[in-house]
């Protein structure tokens, strides 16, 4: 089944409701298509997290990654994005708004520093240092609690941590932070061709949207930039001669489009530069070429980042889902038609679909993801406990040998295991992982395998969460067990 979300709004912005099935109208390569499945998401009616009563489809969440672009933009616009974000956030409903935090520079690419959270205190802080967390956790789950107590306490006291165009450049580290000072980075940076620079950038975004393939939700992906040079692609502006078309790099930007259509993600790009002199700067600039056939939207030509961000997120806030069946279709153009809109009405949705091919690995954000919304596992079948201890408490997870060995692979006979710590408000305070290793004897195929590991808690409520991997395999088994400390 391909679900279409469709966003319908009105010309200043504020989405329309009331919309029914007979409102729309289908196409699939410009043939009547049947509308098989129909559904409408209004998440500003959804209660937050505190008044939920039911946990609520995956579906029906919304996944935005904030992408700050290092490589096409100035420290002092990037603050002026990275405010923009932490208000969205700030703003948000954690029962539905998941973000994902990272930064795009042509040396690194697209740098996670958060998978997509409700934890606004880790988010907040990712969107104000661009640094992953010091806990050191691979998933980028969990702050120390040291870390997460001062963040704590600048957030209730209204601090920011990116107030200077000098404050941005301390906060990033290495080669970004000499990047940003003009420094021997930069120079090598500007030393690159700019095509092989748009090229690389072009390449990355479509490398995360298949990241996010596996993830269920509304998912956007925010970019916050300038914009590179669009005119090394086609300079539609030329005059007197012929347009310059850069076959090699049209040609990247439309698979570029496919992937983002097959993983069904929406590319929202964001122009931090502000006003321009002329509307006629905007024209075929990068920012529309990105986003374009994704369903994306352009935010430019503003000065006020977070009103800009806000109006994004608010024409967002209901999606109309319309499903069909790809049957054998590989791929296939969208045209959807609405009727009963008020007049002037901007329809937005990605215009085509394909099919996204299954990652033989599992992806860093979907283990995240799994650990964060208790997704169950049907690979492995875990027991667990946990017993309160001096200062803290020790969990304990148990798992039989006769599930796991036939699992093994030859190559890395091992299961890994990431466990977990949360506190009442969700947030991720503390982990350990180990990797238990199948061989010689050990590979016996009876009995039981369990491991207790300590962990230092203040008193209050918790959860315990445990997500072991088969390695080599996608074969997973989760378990969780809440606790008090007294």
């Amino acid at each position: 089944m391909v679900q279409v979300p469709v966003y319908v709004t009105t010309s200043d912005g504020q989405p329309v409701r009331g919309l029914t099935k007979d409102s729309f109208t289908l196409l699939v390569d410009g043939h009547p298509q049947s509308i098989d499945y129909f559904d409408v998401i209004d998440f500003a009616a959804i209660p937050g997290a505190q008044q939920a009563a039911v946990e609520r489809p995956r579906r029906e969440r919304r996944l935005y990654l904030f992408l700050f672009d290092i490589t096409f933009a100035t420290p002092a616009k990037l603050v002026r994005a990275q405010k923009a974000a932490e208000e969205a956030v700030s703003h948000s409903n954690p029962a539905t708004d998941f973000f994902a935090v990272a930064t795009y520079s042509s040396s690194r690419g697209v740098h996670f520093l958060s998978p997509f959270l409700s934890d606004r205190v880790a988010v907040t802080r990712a969107i104000f240092t661009l640094h992953g967390s010091k806990a050191q956790d691979p998933l980028g789950l969990a702050l120390a609690s040291q870390e997460r107590a001062q963040w704590v306490s600048m957030m209730e006291q209204g601090q920011s941590m990116s107030d200077s165009q000098e404050g941005l450049a301390d906060m990033v580290s290495g080669e970004m932070a000499d990047a940003l000072r003009g420094g021997q980075a930069n120079q090598e940076m500007l030393a690159v061709p700019k095509n092989r620079l748009i090229e690389s950038q072009i390449h990355d975004l479509g490398d995360v949207a298949a990241r996010l393939a596996g993830i269920e939700g509304q998912k956007h992906l925010v970019i916050f930039t300038e914009g590179f040079d669009s005119t090394r692609i086609t300079d539609i502006k030329a005059k007197n001669r012929p347009p310059n078309i850069e076959s090699t790099l049209l040609h990247l930007v439309e698979s570029m489009h496919q992937t983002f259509l097959s993983a069904g993600v929406t590319l929202d790009a964001v122009d931090i530069k502000g006003l321009r002199h002329t509307f006629a700067d905007l024209e075929n600039d990068a920012l529309y070429l990105l986003s374009r056939d994704t369903g994306g939207r352009v935010i430019a030509n503003r000065n006020d980042l977070v009103d800009a961000v806000d109006t994004l997120m608010k024409a967002q806030r209901v999606a109309y889902v319309l499903g069909f069946r790809q049957g054998d279709r590989k791929k296939g153009r969208i045209t959807v038609h609405v009727k009963g809109a008020p007049r002037g009405s901007e329809v937005s949705y990605r215009e085509g679909f394909g099919y996204a091919a299954e990652s033989a690995a599992i992806d860093s954000l979907q283990l995240a993801d799994i650990i964060l919304n208790d997704v169950p596992q049907a690979g492995l079948s875990l027991q667990s406990a946990v017993r309160p201890a001096d200062g803290g408490a020790e969990v304990a997870v148990s798992f039989a040998r006769a599930e796991v060995v036939p699992q093994l692979v030859d190559a890395s006979p091992a299961v890994e295991v990431l466990l977990y710590i949360f506190d009442a408000h969700g947030g991720a305070v503390d982990f350990k992982s180990k990797r238990i290793a199948f061989t010689g004897t050990a590979r016996v195929n009876t009995g039981y395998v369990t491991l207790r590991e300590p962990f230092e808690l203040p008193p209050g409520k918790y959860t315990a969460k445990v997500l072991l991997r088969v390695e080599g395999t996608k074969s997973m088994g989760f378990i969780k067990r809440d606790f008090t400390i007294e």
